[in-house]
């Protein structure tokens, strides 16, 4: 390239705060900046003051809404001018603003889509049971249908959309987006040289954010039983959510204080790791996912995985690398976990095999598909 390609990375989450959307934007921020690509990043909250290789603008969540959108919107006007191509994260403010953008100014727009809001605001507000692929052609009420109508105003301005894994695919062209603009690209893990932890205690470790479809409560409840086997036993919840304490008063009725521990959010990389290298068993009990970072984590670190048969899990989970039960299953999750715990050839088997599996989800990978597919958008 003779020109440096310009781009506008618009994400919601990025350092400090943490979050998979942020990582991703950071990982290849920071890689095209050493390539022929000059990155931008437009996002919410404070400035961490650390020097980057490129500029990164923000818009303090100290502003009311909506005020702060129109800021945003502002800001993403004035940099997508300066910009070649458009790139968000985001299916939320971030995402809309740069779909208003990219029309305006016609500038090509990538959108990585990760989940679906509406549904999963729904679904933690108690107004829909269904899962998130018959929830979508249910009659809605007027606020859902403007949600609805803002989400695929996004997905159908997007010259391509990243999905991280073939549910969340399907799912998108569920919404009437044409399949051949969807492109799967996985999301990429850490490597975790140090595999042979001897001091692992009887603790089942589970980090997600504290929200009904998640499942939380049933792996509280399911643990009265599992002590019974192994009266040792612990659970570890890393996370933060509207359940926080719904989970609490769970934990005292049960009396189970001293078998289980809630966190709160896990910021630091050196914290998150003493709990992986304390814990026998990873568990996530979720009714939707696409491709779980925290799973993809866990493995890495060559601990053996308990995972629902939901979304994207079973792309990558199988019987060889993990025990998958069904969702909110607590006879499969108590059966599961005690017999990794009361068999530790089998629990290393899995997770050697698990480790395995995610060295093929490299940032190299990521990075390349992604330069791939922004080269493909720009010469079109």
């Amino acid at each position: 390239m003779n020109k440096k390609t310009l781009i506008l990375f618009s994400t919601g989450v990025f350092p400090p705060n943490l979050g998979g959307p942020g990582k991703i934007v950071e990982g290849l921020a920071n890689e095209l900046s050493k390539q022929d690509y000059t990155p931008t990043v437009i996002t919410l909250g404070n400035n961490d003051k650390i020097e980057r290789s490129y500029k990164v603008e923000r818009v303090s969540f100290s502003i009311p809404q909506p005020f702060r959108f129109l800021m945003l919107l502002i800001k993403t006007f004035f940099l997508t001018l300066k910009n070649d191509l458009i790139y968000t994260t985001d299916n939320y403010s971030n995402g809309f603003s740069s779909a208003i953008a990219s029309k305006i100014f016609s500038k090509p727009l990538i959108a990585r889509f990760t989940g679906d809001s509406v549904w999963e605001s729904e679904f933690n507000q108690g107004k829909t049971e269904l899962y998130i692929t018959d929830f979508q052609n249910q009659n809605h009420g007027l606020l859902t249908k403007i949600k609805i109508w803002r989400r695929n105003f996004i997905l159908k301005q997007a010259k391509n959309i990243i999905t991280d894994c073939e549910f969340l695919k399907n799912v998108v062209s569920s919404f009437g987006i044409n399949p051949e603009k969807i492109t799967i690209i996985n999301n990429a893990v850490d490597q975790n040289n140090q595999t042979d932890f001897t001091d692992r205690k009887n603790n089942i470790f589970t980090m997600a954010r504290l929200v009904p479809w998640k499942g939380i409560d049933t792996l509280i409840k399911a643990m009265p039983e599992i002590k019974k086997h192994i009266p040792d036993a612990k659970l570890l919840i890393a996370g933060e959510g509207p359940q926080i304490e719904e989970l609490q008063k769970l934990v005292k009725e049960l009396n189970l204080k001293d078998s289980v521990q809630l966190l709160g959010k896990i910021t630091k990389k050196e914290e998150k790791q003493k709990l992986y290298d304390s814990s026998s068993v990873f568990i996530l009990n979720t009714f939707y996912e696409g491709m779980s970072n925290t799973i993809l984590e866990a493995m890495a670190q060559a601990l053996p995985v308990v995972a629902t048969r939901s979304g994207g899990n079973t792309e990558f989970v199988n019987d060889k690398n993990g025990i998958l039960v069904d969702y909110n299953n607590t006879q499969q999750i108590i059966k599961a976990v005690i017999e990794l715990l009361t068999n530790p050839e089998k629990a290393k088997e899995l997770g050697q095999t698990g480790k395995q599996t995610t060295l093929k989800y490299t940032w190299d990978n990521l990075v390349e598909k992604n330069i791939k597919l922004i080269n493909s958008v720009i010469e079109k």
